[in-house]
Parts: C-alpha cells; sequence; structure tokens
C-alpha cells in the first residue's frame, strides 16, 4: 500500500504520514494536501514528520541544518567545505564556515595526556600526539590504561515482586493453557452492531471497513482469503482478513466457528527485584545538606483569618491593616538526601589501538580552534 505525506501549504512541512489507497481518498476522507512519498525507492527520500516538500523535485529533505548549506539535486542537504573525512569526529561551525574536529586519535608517543595539552601532528599517519599547540587541545586527561575507575553513587530506590513466567511446550502440573480462538468465517452480527473481536467486512456503498488496523496485523496470523465485499465486485481485490482473538474475548463475547488454538503452557512464580538510583558525583554534590532547593523569605500572617501573604502583597496595604499582620521568616529547604547513597566505583574499559612498535592510542574528545 503506497504512503502519503501530508503538507502545509504555507511552509510545505511535513505534518504526518500515513499509508492510503490513494491521494484522492486522502485528501476527500481526511482533507488537507496530500503528496505520494516513496519507501525504497532510489532517487526518492521518504518524508517523515517535519521534513520539508520541494514541489519543483517532487521529493522530501531534512529541514535546513544551517544556513549556509544548500540542497543537491538528490534533495540532500550539502555544506559549502565538504566533510574531512576519515576517523576523526568533526561538527559543523557556522561562524566561521568550517569543519570543527571534536574527536580524535592521540598516540602516547610523548607520554600520557592532561586536560589543555596541546596536541600535533603524529609521524604515523592519521593519529596526533602531545605537543606545543595553540589549536588542538585535551579535553580530559587519558594514561592510556586499558581501563578507568570510574566514581558513581548509589541508591536502593525499591524492592518489588515480579511475575517470571517458565513457557512448556505439552501440558504439566503448575502450568496452564495459554491460548486464542481463530476463525476462518466472515461473522456478521444482527443490529447496528458489528462484533470488534470479528474479521467482518462491512461495504455500505461508500467506503470498506474491517475491524483489524493494518498497524496490529503482526500480532495477527491470516487465515483465510476473501473479497472486501460480501459479493464479488469487479472493482475490489482480494485480502487477507485476520480474526485471532483471546481465551478472555471468546468468554466475554458473543463467538461461531471458533477454533481453539493452544500456543504454549506457562508457570508463574514470583521473585524479589532490586532496583537501584545510581548518580554522578557532581549530582551527589547537589543534594549536600548545604545545597538550598528553595530559597527561605519572609511572609506576613493575619491571625484572624489564617491567611498569610507575601511581601509584595504587604507593600500594598494600609498602614492600619499592616498592624493586623506579623512577619515570619520561613527558613530555606535544602536538600538532606546525600545520606542515602554510598559511594561505588566501577572499572569502564578503554578502546585502546596497539599500534605498530609499541605506540598505543586512543580516541579523546578535543577542542578545535578554528582560524
Amino acid at each position: 500500500m503506497p504512503h502519503f505525506a501530508e503538507i502545509n501549504t504555507d511552509t510545505n512541512e511535513v505534518l504526518r504520514v500515513i499509508r492510503a489507497d490513494s491521494q484522492l481518498w486522502c485528501e476527500s476522507q481526511l482533507g488537507g494536501t496530500w503528496v505520494r512519498t516513496y519507501y525504497n525507492t532510489e532517487g526518492k527520500n521518504y518524508a517523515g514528520v517535519g521534513y520539508v516538500y520541494h514541489p519543483e523535485q517532487d521529493n522530501f529533505s531534512t529541514p535546513q541544518p544551517y544556513p549556509s548549506w544548500t540542497l543537491d539535486e538528490q534533495c540532500q542537504w550539502q555544506p559549502p567545505v565538504p566533510h574531512p573525512g576519515g576517523e576523526s569526529g568533526y561538527t559543523w561551525d557556522e561562524e566561521v564556515q568550517n569543519w570543527k574536529i571534536t574527536h580524535i586519535w592521540v598516540t602516547d608517543e610523548s607520554g600520557p595526556l592532561e586536560a589543555g595539552d596541546g596536541l600535533v601532528t603524529s609521524n604515523i599517519t592519521g593519529y596526533f600526539k602531545k605537543g606545543e599547540s595553540n589549536v588542538l587541545t585535551v579535553c580530559d586527561c587519558c594514561d592510556f590504561a586499558v581501563s578507568r575507575t570510574e566514581t558513581y553513587y548509589s541508591n536502593i530506590v525499591s524492592i518489588a515482586k515480579t511475575n517470571v513466567m517458565t513457557t512448556s511446550e505439552t501440558p504439566q502440573g503448575g502450568y496452564v493453557e495459554n491460548c486464542y480462538w481463530t476463525s476462518n468465517t466472515i461473522s456478521h452480527y444482527a443490529g447496528n452492531v458489528v462484533s470488534h473481536y470479528t474479521n467482518v467486512v462491512v461495504y455500505d456503498g461508500v467506503s470498506v471497513y474491517t475491524n483489524v488496523e493494518y498497524s496490529e496485523l503482526e500480532t495477527f496470523t491470516p487465515v483465510v482469503v476473501t473479497q472486501t465485499s460480501f459479493e464479488p465486485r469487479e472493482d475490489f481485490e482480494a485480502v487477507v482478513t485476520y480474526s485471532n482473538i483471546s481465551s478472555e474475548q471468546y468468554d466475554a463475547n458473543v463467538h461461531t466457528e471458533y477454533t481453539k488454538v493452544i500456543t504454549h503452557y506457562s508457570n508463574i512464580s514470583v521473585v524479589e527485584e532490586v532496583t537501584y538510583s545510581n548518580i554522578s558525583v557532581e549530582a551527589c554534590e547537589q543534594l549536600d545538606t548545604a545545597h538550598v532547593v528553595i530559597p527561605g523569605y519572609t511572609n506576613f500572617y493575619h491571625e484572624a483569618s489564617n491567611t498569610s501573604i507575601r511581601v509584595q502583597q504587604y507593600a500594598a496595604l494600609t498602614p492600619e491593616q499592616r498592624a493586623e499582620y506579623v512577619a515570619q521568616t520561613i527558613e530555606p529547604v535544602t536538600s538532606n538526601l546525600q545520606s542515602y547513597y554510598t559511594l561505588q566505583t566501577r572499572e569502564v574499559p578503554c578502546y585502546i589501538r596497539e599500534l605498530d612498535g609499541g605506540v598505543k592510542a586512543v580516541c579523546v574528545q578535543c577542542d578545535h580552534v578554528l582560524v
């Protein structure tokens, strides 16, 4: 089934994308302006919400990432300066109209790295090393070890019971049946009610309805091929219809010609699951009892009405009215959660490259000053 995108005619922005029989159906039934979009088609970009439609090319693109980037014939945005490529990480700097290095491979030829160390080109092609430079500098320390120790704080949030299910293909003690009911017939019930759990298809002279959405079909099994009309018609194509329902739906509703299908047998047991809340060292520092969550303030209490007002309201009162109020100092609210967290450490592996001559290299974050 083809895909269609609804377009904002003022901005050409894509509002939504759906599957439908035709553009005419979309516009007559849903209103708005619709354009077909193609999935896995060479030369065509599949539309997404927020994308932009280009009528002159009958194609879609992502929003323009930077003002200086231009659209090519394939509706892809191209920068004024081509991407350098290679293994280094780059980001576009619109101010200087060039690529800025964010991550780079550095060797240990000049020893370990400290934050702020300069980086210069290594004799090994594609790599850098520590050296005097004000263009590239390292953001973090690096000793080229195979792992690093990470410090964090942990707190048990909850201990909850969870259900654990084990399954069996054959009946056995302590196991219950898991099944659904399936029908290979088209069913229609009297009155104005069409059963919500069958593969009913009704033709009303204008529209064809089915009780199963296309997006839900992954959980269903096709059981019959039929027509989308009760009477065969030349302008209707055969479709696969679906009609699987759960045991609960089968027991609770009127049914006809359904067959029980057992998928497996299950056994439910209960175990305890402990959940932890892990936070960084920086976040733990914010939990210090000295950390003010809500600043202190002054309000004014009126005993007769048992109400309080803030300074702004008090300032608007007459001297006589103010005499009825008593000033109160509200102490600041501070955090007292830090004591609930315990210091923890864990070893985090570092990806190290072993180069010729025993040289090690690691990819580090860097600050690149463009000139």
